[in-house]
């Protein structure tokens, strides 16, 4: 076989104009009216070229395996420029991302990052960076133009030495994964485009609505307050000080300085009273989905479809990760609400109950006027039904075989219920059916397996249980509890919040000693390579590396007081950064490596079948397929197991719906 060929475009963009691929995506980019691809590089690790497209031997490349660093953008110039006529018909037998290949080995996507981590050898980037807003060739002088081609040739080459080097370590199923994902953003999916003009107008008056509770937007009578600021915006950090000034309250902490925790504790202690601070987030949340679907509207295709980004291993997992502004891998999983008041609904307990009053009844509670949900826009393709599929509780019954339960692993072969299973093995349940017999501890098994398996505290674990299985931990705590002072061994009282979800956390640890193991094994093994590479291999022969395990001293905040303290952490490296590690989150880490692993099987072995995946959120694949495939089809093939991980019992739900629901 010939030597493969790396390929690099270099386009014109412009920072002033907002005309970059960081605004846009590359389909929208591509058909832009400044759009000018006026240089391509080449290598095929002997010889190499750059020049403009028009110049270039493309027979030369026909029939051959291509390289890009960030296909997605390179395929979309290529198409545009073949479509234009502007570049002969030839075509790649295979066309590979050599920033999926080096998200795949160290979890770093750029070329720049993923040389200088490789190969120890830092790129000059300022070439490209010095050709903003510069049209070629007129715009460089003469050192200039030789220096734009040199670069673009070192990029090309540095490209095809990253495959060259490390392109057998890439497993084909994961070059196939890769390769997969991008074509799916290529694809695209079919939106409503009568819902998406309906959640324009809806937003948009939510928006407005919201506005008219900022005092610095309003107008009384003819005369306009002085705010200090010509045309006063609802996030002018100089209205926002001034308010806080007239109300006689602190200026709201900077959450790039002082982090969330900060803001969300000033956001407590004085929006109750100022009702304008909770106007002020509830502003920025609607805008923000207010523009997101203008984009989706700018990028729709004339057939109504539109083309996403995304990161194949986008997460250290091996997970996709969304990408170009518009997420499809983090849609919101409870629709947004507008209150009687016309206004987005702030209150997180009020949505929830919300949709477990419409499951329960068929419709909303009387103070919905209406809701927003992202999901309800994606559609099937005229011709086509669309099923959602999910893999049922997939990282529990993982975490079950990881940590070699095989008590739980019997019940789940048997067909039951990963909670059920879970509320016998260790929560003492004897009775026949559990959700219909005693739904409150079914609840409550529920809470238990999504939450502590990783070794959640109780803070953390009061907060799931509720979001995750509507589960009120503190309903029954007392106000108070006496508690022995550790220092001075007085008996105190103090708060009583907490108190049944610090025993359950104490409880769920004692009676689960195998996944307890786990963990301590895990943290065990960690820590034992001070100063080393930590490695997980997975059972699909995949390796999670964490790079440079070192204890470090962190300054953080006491709990308790508030104040700062040293910290001993265990470190390490993952994707540049150093991050704090410990058995639990390796543990959290390996159930959700695993699961994806077995997730990504699946969705190959349906494509193999014609049941094609428009994406896939975590666990749950949303396919689009022919009217003669039914749910069953899919259920049958998502419950098999890899020989790989052979031994645990693998389940899927599915059903055929009219959009992209949960």
């Amino acid at each position: 076989m010939s030597a493969p060929v790396a390929l690099d475009y270099e386009t014109f963009y412009s920072k002033r104009l907002k005309y970059s691929v960081k605004s846009m995506i590359a389909e929208q980019y591509c058909k832009h009216h400044l759009f000018d691809p006026y240089m391509v590089a080449v290598c095929d690790g002997k010889h190499e070229w750059s020049g403009h497209p028009r110049d270039l031997n493309w027979a030369a490349l026909d029939g051959k395996i291509w390289l890009s660093h960030n296909r997605y953008f390179d395929n979309n110039v290529f198409n545009a420029q073949r479509v234009a006529n502007q570049v002969p018909a030839v075509a790649a037998t295979e066309w590979h991302c050599t920033a999926n290949l080096t998200s795949f080995l160290c979890n770093r996507r750029s070329l720049d990052d993923a040389v200088e981590h490789l190969f120890k050898v830092r790129l000059d980037k300022t070439a490209r960076s010095d050709a903003n807003h510069k049209h070629w060739p007129n715009d460089f002088n003469d050192s200039e133009q030789a220096r734009m081609l040199e670069y673009a040739k070192s990029d090309v080459r540095w490209c095809w030495k990253l495959w060259d080097t490390f392109g057998s370590k890439w497993p084909a199923h994961e070059q196939r994964i890769s390769n997969f994902t991008i074509n799916q953003g290529m694809q695209g999916v079919q939106i409503n485009r009568d819902l998406l003009n309906n959640y324009i107008m809806q937003s948009h008056e939510m928006k407005s609505n919201t506005e008219k509770l900022l005092p610095w937007l309003l107008d009384e009578g003819d005369e306009v307050e002085d705010w200090g600021v010509d045309e006063p915006k609802p996030t002018s950090t100089k209205c926002i000080a001034e308010q806080c000034r007239r109300s006689g309250i602190p200026c709201p902490p900077v959450v790039s300085r002082e982090g969330e925790e900060a803001f969300e504790e000033w956001q407590n202690t004085y929006g109750e009273k100022h009702k304008w601070i909770g106007a002020l987030t509830a502003w920025r949340s609607i805008n923000k989905v207010y523009k997101t679907f203008l984009l989706v509207k700018e990028r729709l295709r004339p057939d109504g479809t539109m083309p996403f980004g995304s990161k194949y291993f986008g997460a250290h997992t091996g997970r996709v990760s969304g990408d170009a502004r518009v997420n499809m891998y983090n849609m919101r999983k409870v629709p947004i609400f507008c209150n009687e008041h016309g206004l987005l609904e702030a209150n997180e307990r009020r949505c929830l109950t919300a949709v477990d009053y419409k499951k329960e009844t068929g419709k909303w509670p009387e103070w919905v006027r209406f809701t927003i949900d992202f999901r309800n826009l994606v559609i099937p393709r005229p011709g086509k039904k669309m099923i959602v599929s999910d893999l049922s509780q997939i990282e529990p019954r993982v975490l079950a075989w990881l940590s070699g339960d095989t008590e739980m692993l019997s019940m789940l072969r048997s067909g039951m219920s990963i909670y059920e299973a879970h509320a016998r093995t260790k929560m003492n349940w004897t009775g026949g059916n559990l959700k219909k017999e005693n739904p409150g501890l079914y609840a409550l098994a529920k809470a238990n397996v999504l939450a502590l398996g990783y070794g959640a505290g109780w803070e953390k674990y009061i907060t799931m249980a509720y979001t995750l299985a509507r589960v009120d931990i503190t309903k029954d705590d007392p106000e108070w509890v006496e508690e022995i002072d550790p220092l001075t061994g007085e008996m105190t009282k103090v708060s009583g919040y907490g108190y049944h979800a610090k025993r359950t956390v104490t409880d769920f640890r004692a009676s689960n000693p195998k996944t307890k193991g786990l963990w301590d094994s895990l943290d065990g093994a960690f820590k034992r390579s001070l100063g080393e590479d930590f490695i997980m291999t997975l059972p699909s022969g995949r390796k999670m590396i964490y790079e440079h395990v070192r204890a470090e001293t962190r300054i953080v905040k006491n709990k308790k007081t508030g104040k700062p303290e040293r910290s001993n952490q265990w470190m390490a490296g993952t994707g540049g950064r150093r991050v704090s590690y410990y058995g639990g989150k390796l543990t959290e880490n390996i159930t959700q490596a695993v699961s994806r692993d077995v997730f990504m099987w699946h969705t190959m072995n349906m494509e193999d079948l014609g049941w094609h995946s428009l994406f896939g959120v975590y666990d749950e694949a949303v396919l689009e397929v022919d009217n003669n495939i039914n749910s069953k089809d899919v259920e049958r093939e998502m419950s098999k197991t890899p020989e790989w991980l052979e031994g645990c019992p693998v389940s899927a739900e599915a059903h055929e719906v009219e959009h992209y629901c949960k």
